[in-house]
C-alpha cells in the first residue's frame, strides 16, 4: 500500500544536518519519514546548504541534527553555518518565530561529549528560538548506540507532534506499514535489447573510481604486513605515491572510498535476479511527484561513470552492512510471502527491538545474508537507494610527514577480520579492500582532509607527551617526524612517547625508528607490553611511573598531550593516570587535578583522536 499525497499548505518542516561521516545524513531520513507520516512537507539540507542563512528566520519548524568531530567542534558541512549563527550583529530576538528541537551525535569517550549539538542549541536559544522537543544525545559508545537514542528521542517529536500541530479534520497520520513515495529513484537509459559485453568485475573494483572534488589517484608502492603471520592481528603499513607533492599537518587524515568485492556484488545481482541487466547503463533522477524546494540531496552525489547495478553495488551502496530497523519496514513491503513478510515486520516493530539486536547486530549478520535468508524480497530500483545504505568513505589517520616526504603518504591500518558467535568471518569493507591492492599495480583515490588534533605554534615549540598504544601511534609518528625536522631548524620542545601493544616481538610497530630517535636524543619512548609478563601493563601504568617526566613536560614546561587510539577504556584510564600524576608531582588535591586537566583541555593542551 502506498501513500497519496495530501499535506496541508502549512504544514512545512526544515531539518537540518551536520555529517563527518554520513550517521547524522542517515538519521535525517529516518527523521523525514516520520514528519511525512504526519502530513508535513519536509526540506532537508546539510547546514551549509541553507541559503540564504537568513530564511532560517522564516522557518515555524527546524529540526537539527548536529555531530561532534574532533575536539568538540561542528563537521565541515556546517562550519559556515555556525560562523553565521555567530555573528554579532544577529539582533537577540531574531529567531523569535522558530520552534526547533535538536538531536546531538558524539561519542563519550571523548572529553566534549555532543559539544557541537549543546553549542547550536544554546546559541538558538540565545536568539530567541523556542526549543519544542528536549534535546536528545546519541551515544556511538554507549549500550543503545546512537541508533537507541535517537528512535527515543524521535518518540518524543511524535508526542509534541500531536500535541502542537495536530491534524486538521479529515486528515490521519499515515500508518507504518504504508510505504511512503520514493525521492530518488534509478532507471534504465536504454531499452536493453543489445547484447551485453563481458564485464570483469576485479578490474570495476581495483581501476574504476568515484569521483571526488579535491581528491589525487595515488599508486599503492607498499602493502606489507608488519605483524607475525601467527599474531592475532593483521596489521599493515601502506605507502602511496602521489603524483604530485602534497603538504599536510600531523594529525590529518587521508578520506577512502572502500570498495565491495565481486563475489559480493555477484551474489546481490543473482539474488534479484539482475545478473542480465547488471551492465546496462542508469540514470538517477529526483520522483516526478516532488516539487523543486521538497528535493532533498542527491543520496549520490558524485555518481560512478559508467553508472550500472554493478558499479553501484560495487563502489557506492554497504550491501555487507548490518540492516537497520528501517530495513526490515521497508523489505515486508517488497515480499508477496506472507510467512516472510510478517516476520520482516516483527523486526521493524520497535516493541521487538532485543529480537532484532540478537539477529543483526549480535552475530554481525549483514545485509546479503538477510537477502539470502528471506529470499523473497524483490527490490525495484525505485526502492534500491532506500533500501541498502550508501557506503560510507573510512578516514585514516596519515603516519608521515610531508616535511620529510611530501609526494608519498604513508597509512597503519589493522585489518578487520573476526568470527562471530556464529562461526561465520566477518571483514572489514574497507580494510578488506585494502589488503587486496597490489604493489605497482593497484590506484587508489586518496581525499586529504584536516584532522582533529589542531596543531598550535606552541604545540611544535614545547614539550609533548604522545600517548598512542596500538595503530594509535600514526598520527603520533606524523607528529613526531615533523617536530624531529622542525628541531634541526632550531625548532621544537621535547619528546615523550608512550607505546602500548601485546608483545615486544609482534606489534611493537616502528621501533627501530624509535631507538634510532632515542640514541639521538630526539625521543624518549616508554613501552607498555601487556603480555610480556604475568602482570598486564598498559600506557596508563608507565604514565604513572614516569609521573615526574611527564609532569616537567606538561606542569611546568606547559607543553601538549596528544591521545590516539581505541575509543574503548584508554583514554579515560589515561586521563585517570594524568590526574594522578598531577596530583603527586605538582602537590595538587584531586579535585584541583581534574580542573587543572578541564583546564588544559579548554585551551587545546590535552587533545584526543580516538576511534
Amino acid at each position: 500500500m502506498k501513500a497519496t499525497r495530501t499535506t496541508p499548505s502549512s504544514r512545512r518542516v526544515l531539518i537540518l544536518y551536520a555529517s563527518q561521516t554520513g550517521t547524522a545524513e542517515d538519521l535525517s531520513l529516518q527523521l523525514s519519514a516520520t514528519l511525512e507520516r504526519h502530513r508535513f512537507t519536509v526540506t532537508t539540507l546539510p547546514c551549509d546548504a541553507l541559503t540564504p542563512f537568513s530564511s532560517l528566520a522564516a522557518h515555524d519548524l527546524v529540526f537539527l541534527l548536529i555531530s561532534t568531530t574532533g575536539q568538540g567542534e561542528v563537521p565541515d558541512n556546517a562550519k559556515n553555518f555556525w560562523r553565521n549563527l555567530l555573528r554579532k550583529k544577529i539582533p537577540p530576538g531574531w529567531l523569535g518565530g522558530v520552534n526547533f528541537g535538536v538531536f546531538c551525535l558524539g561519542d563519550s569517550t571523548y572529553p566534549k561529549f555532543c559539544w557541537a549539538g549543546r553549542k547550536v542549541g544554546r546559541r538558538l536559544l540565545q536568539l530567541g528560538a523556542n526549543e519544542v522537543v528536549g534535546r536528545g544525545e546519541g551515544d556511538g559508545s554507549g549500550d543503545e548506540g546512537i541508533e537507541g537514542a535517537f528512535a527515543y528521542w524521535v518518540d518524543e517529536v511524535r508526542n509534541v507532534l500531536r500535541s502542537r500541530w495536530p491534524l486538521p479534520d479529515g486528515l490521519r497520520e499515515i500508518p507504518e506499514d504504508v510505504v511512503l513515495p520514493s525521492k530518488w529513484v534509478l532507471a534504465f537509459v536504454d531499452s536493453g535489447t543489445g547484447e551485453e559485453e563481458a564485464v570483469d568485475g576485479l578490474e570495476i573494483m581495483r581501476n574504476l573510481h568515484a569521483p571526488r572534488s579535491g581528491s589525487v589517484l595515488a599508486t599503492v608502492t607498499r602493502n606489507e604486513r608488519i605483524t607475525p603471520e601467527d599474531h592475532w592481528q593483521d596489521v599493515r603499513h601502506f605507502t602511496f605515491s602521489l603524483p604530485k607533492s602534497v603538504d599536510w599537518e600531523p594529525g590529518d587524515t587521508l578520506s577512502l572510498s572502500p570498495k565491495n568485492f565481486p563475489e559480493d556484488v555477484d551474489l546481490f545481482l543473482s539474488l534479484q535476479n539482475w545478473t542480465s541487466i547488471a551492465d546496462r547503463p542508469l540514470i538517477l533522477t529526483p520522483a516526478a511527484h516532488l516539487l523543486p524546494d521538497e528535493i532533498p540531496p542527491c543520496p549520490i552525489s558524485t555518481p560512478i561513470s559508467p553508472l550500472t547495478l554493478r558499479t553501484l553495488l560495487t563502489h557506492h551502496l554497504d550491501i555487507t552492512a548490518i540492516p537497520r530497523r528501517s530495513f526490515f519496514s521497508l523489505a515486508a513491503s517488497l515480499t508477496t510471502d506472507e510467512t516472510h513478510r510478517e516476520r520482516l515486520a516483527e523486526f521493524a516493530d520497535p516493541q521487538w527491538v532485543e529480537e532484532l539486536w540478537d539477529y543483526t547486530t549480535r552475530p554481525r549478520r549483514n545485509l546479503l545474508e538477510v537477502l539470502q535468508e528471506f529470499n523473497t524480497i524483490r527490490i525495484g530500483l525505485d526502492r534500491l537507494l532506500e533500501l541498502v545504505p550508501r557506503l560510507r568513505e573510512r578516514q585514516f589517520s596519515i603516519a608521515s610527514s610531508s616535511l620529510v616526504y611530501n609526494t608519498s603518504v604513508d597509512l597503519l591500518v589493522a585489518i578487520v577480520k573476526y568470527r562471530t558467535i556464529i562461526k561465520k568471518t566477518r571483514q572489514g569493507v574497507c580494510t578488506r579492500w585494502l589488503a587486496s591492492l597490489v604493489p605497482g599495480e593497484s590506484s587508489v583515490s586518496l581525499l586529504f582532509q584536516k584532522g582533529s588534533l589542531a596543531l598550535r605554534t606552541q604545540d611544535l615549540q614545547r614539550p609533548v607527551v604522545m600517548v598512542g598504544p596500538g595503530t594509535g601511534v600514526a598520527p603520533m609518528r606524523a607528529l613526531l617526524w615533523h617536530r624531529v625536522v622542525l628541531a634541526e631548524g632550531g625548532e621544537g620542545g621535547e619528546n615523550l612517547l608512550f607505546f602500548g601493544c601485546r608483545n615486544r616481538e609482534k606489534d611493537y610497530f616502528f621501533s627501530s625508528e624509535w631507538e634510532k630517535l632515542e640514541d639521538q636524543g630526539v625521543l624518549k619512548c616508554f613501552t607498555a607490553f601487556s603480555r610480556d609478563q604475568k602482570t598486564k601493563r598498559y600506557v596508563q601504568t608507565v604514565i604513572r611511573e614516569e609521573g615526574k617526566a611527564v609532569w616537567e613536560a606538561l606542569g611546568r614546561r606547559e607543553g601538549t598531550v596528544f591521545v590516539c587510539g581505541s575509543s574503548g577504556r584508554m583514554p579515560q584510564a589515561v586521563r585517570e593516570a594524568l590526574i594522578e600524576v598531577f596530583g603527586k608531582w605538582g602537590g595538587m588535591r584531586r579535585e584541583d587535578a581534574k580542573v587543572y586537566l578541564e583546564g588544559m583541555e579548554k585551551i587545546g593542551r590535552y587533545k584526543q583522536e580516538t576511534w
